[in-house]
């Protein structure tokens, strides 16, 4: 990187990713003299209609949330900084493009998001809200604000993280920014357009906005009024088709003009989500996700790799005499129009500062000489909630260590069968190119006898392809849950190998013995704490799919046997059945979820093949359940 780079506050602008209705986009580095600290996703709010003094007020709260939400979907590592007067917030960077991004280049290849995709993206966006949905800060409750495109990431891993909690509703002087309406008022409720007022109900507006943005590949009517003909009358950009009733209802509720209409929050709609993906006629992975973003932007992801190596040498001397140093935490949650408004120079507030630290250290040290040693004060007793806390924190560091190394786990096959599953797309895409171009001649009457047999040809390689193709993601599938279940394993045995090397480490001697404090009184014996008793896990309860922590598995599957009617209706489509499956990973019952057609007996074969399917059963704190599988088959009949 030979170019100059511009600093923002203890920052280095990398490469600009986005500049949009709500500021810019950068990628950047934290550096200080050592060098670059860590990689950002750097936020600039500096669009003059955005008040920085009201920006800045919402940082305080913007790192509280982001130091109490635990979730892979919420931005970490917050940090937010002034530079001019102009506010900025990072975050860790993610390997990512920002949803916007992707609303932009999709609509400029015109290669629409599958629905399984954009459900899944969703997904991921109310499970960010649902999370915080749980805090409190300040004895108020988390509401994000301001949900637009340009603060949601998608990763290149299929995963969706969501920033600006906490600083979304000082975002909503945007909605006077004549010359960006349409890319602000789509994503607002109507009340929030009129009041600028934030709450859950409008969060979950901007939801369902995202979903229709999502599967039609067009935003919202700008105008509140036209919303609702856009609305009933949508249709899936994938396929050109009317919006599944199913999806339609989820949208038509989460969109209602009226507030109480809708969704009382992101948990409930995710609820209602959670229904579509996991009991319903779609089959999301993240798999799937994050093939559609390597398609979508490979040139852009191989080319990040050899830029991030070449950032994290940049020698960042030039820009330290003009890089401004951070301000004390403190001073972010003092008045912001004081703070903008002060003349007062750093070197003088530093300098207050660093007086003020010598004298308290020189009372401490006073203090402690005169009054002598004293003995420490007993432990205090541990309460239940105590005890509770604890736990969920080891809960959580073994997710976090589980989390690491599946990744590593998985990381060289999935590298394979992306790879592999890539060469095939392309391959099914030419041969659809070419039975289209056959069909196009069908219709003009051209097809020759052996035109109509290459025809048929095409048609068997397509679906012999389509079916290695969903083979191979099953099988990456069970491969993940396999490494989850080890890689948990691993973590809880690395945990309990490092709590029991604590509590056996000897207790170093202090280098100069104090003088012998006074005979204690005889302690009282500290009472014993016993934590509720947590519920066990019965062998073969229920649990829907979206509570186990794995999911069945096919072990052996069972070929269709299909009434000769079906094979001579010419017919093709998919019939989905969710299964029920006990903790012995046998079929117990079977019901069709989505049949595209219903006569023929086609519906009647696939339930028989799918009782007769074994599964590795699903589990929940290692106990073997009951719970939900899909059974998915394609078919197409061709009369020779």
């Amino acid at each position: 990187m030979a170019e100059a780079l511009t600093a923002f506050a203890s920052y280095l602008q990398f490469k600009e990713i986005a500049a949009d209705p709500l500021g810019h986009l950068y990628r950047a580095g934290e550096f200080d003299s050592g060098g670059i600290k860590r990689t950002v996703w750097l936020r600039v709010f500096d669009r003059p209609i955005l008040s920085a003094p009201d920006i800045v007020s919402g940082f305080a709260r913007a790192q509280k949330i982001a130091a109490a939400v635990r979730s892979t979907n919420v931005a970490t590592s917050i940090d937010c900084v002034v530079d001019g007067e102009i506010p900025a917030i990072a975050s860790d960077y993610i390997s990512s493009q920002p949803l916007s991004v992707v609303f932009d280049r999709v609509a400029e290849e015109r290669f629409p998001i599958p629905v399984d995709n954009a459900l899944l993206i969703l997904e991921k966006i109310a499970l960010a809200l649902a999370a915080t949905l749980t805090v409190e800060i300040d004895g108020r409750r988390i509401v994000h604000g301001f949900l637009h495109p340009g603060l949601i990431f998608v990763t290149n891993d299929g995963e969706g993280v969501v920033t600006g909690f906490g600083i979304g509703e000082h975002l909503l002087d945007l909605v006077d920014d004549t010359a960006s309406s349409d890319l602000i008022l789509p994503y607002l409720a109507p009340e929030v357009i009129v009041a600028r007022t934030s709450s859950r109900q409008g969060d979950v507006y901007s939801l369902g906005a995202i979903l229709f943005h999502l599967l039609t590949g067009d935003r919202l009517p700008t105008e509140a009024g036209e919303r609702k003909a856009a609305i009933d009358s949508a249709q899936i950009a994938h396929d050109e088709a009317p919006v599944p009733k199913d999806i339609g209802a989820l949208l038509q509720r989460a969109l209602a003009e009226r507030p109480e209409d809708r969704f009382s929050s992101a948990v409930n709609l995710k609820k209602e989500l959670d229904r579509l993906l996991y009991g319903g006629a779609y089959s999301p992975t993240t798999f799937n996700l994050a093939l559609f973003m390597d398609r979508l932007f490979r040139a852009e992801i191989e080319a990040e790799e050899e830029q991030r190596a070449a950032e994290t040498a940049i020698d960042v001397a030039p820009y330290l005499t003009v890089a401004v140093v951070e301000e004390p935490e403190a001073l972010i949650e003092a008045d912001a129009g004081s703070k903008a408004r002060s003349g007062i120079s750093r070197g003088l507030i530093i300098g207050i500062a660093s007086a003020a630290v010598v004298v308290a250290a020189a009372a401490t040290t006073i203090f402690m000489m005169t009054r002598g040693p004293q003995a420490p004060p007993p432990p205090p007793t541990p309460t239940a909630a105590d005890i509770a806390a604890q736990r969920a924190a080891q809960e959580q560091r073994i997710r976090e260590l589980a989390e690491g190394l599946v990744t590593e786990m998985m990381a060289e096959k999935e590298d394979q069968i992306r790879s592999e599953l890539l060469d095939r797309q392309n391959k099914i895409e030419e041969l659809q190119q070419r039975l289209q171009a056959s069909e196009r001649r069908a219709r003009q009457g051209q097809l020759s006898d052996e035109e109509k047999k290459r025809r048929e040809d095409l048609q068997r390689q397509i679906a012999a392809e389509e079916a290695a193709q969903r083979q191979r993601e099953t099988e990456l599938e069970a491969e993940r849950q396999r490494a989850a279940e080890e890689a948990r394993q691993l973590a809880s045995a690395q945990q309990t190998a490092t709590a029991e090397a604590a509590e056996e480490a000897p207790v170093a001697a202090p280098a100069t013995p104090a003088p012998a404090p006074p005979t204690p009184a005889p302690p009282t014996p500290e009472p014993t704490v016993v934590a509720a008793p947590v519920a066990a896990i019965k062998e073969n309860s229920f649990f829907e799919p979206s509570e186990v922590d794995s999911l069945p598995v096919v072990i052996k599957d069972a070929p269709v046997e299909w009434p000769r009617s079906a094979l001579h209706s010419r017919r093709n489509g998919v019939v989905i059945v969710q299964t029920t499956v006990d903790a012995e990973g046998k079929v117990v019952d079977a019901k069709v979820l989505r049949a595209d057609h219903e006569g023929f007996g086609i519906p009647e074969a696939v339930i028989a093949a799918a009782r007769n399917y074994r599964f590795k059963p699903g589990t929940k704190d290692g106990v073997r359940i009951t719970t939900y599988a899909t059974v998915t088959k394609a078919y197409r009949f061709v009369v020779r």
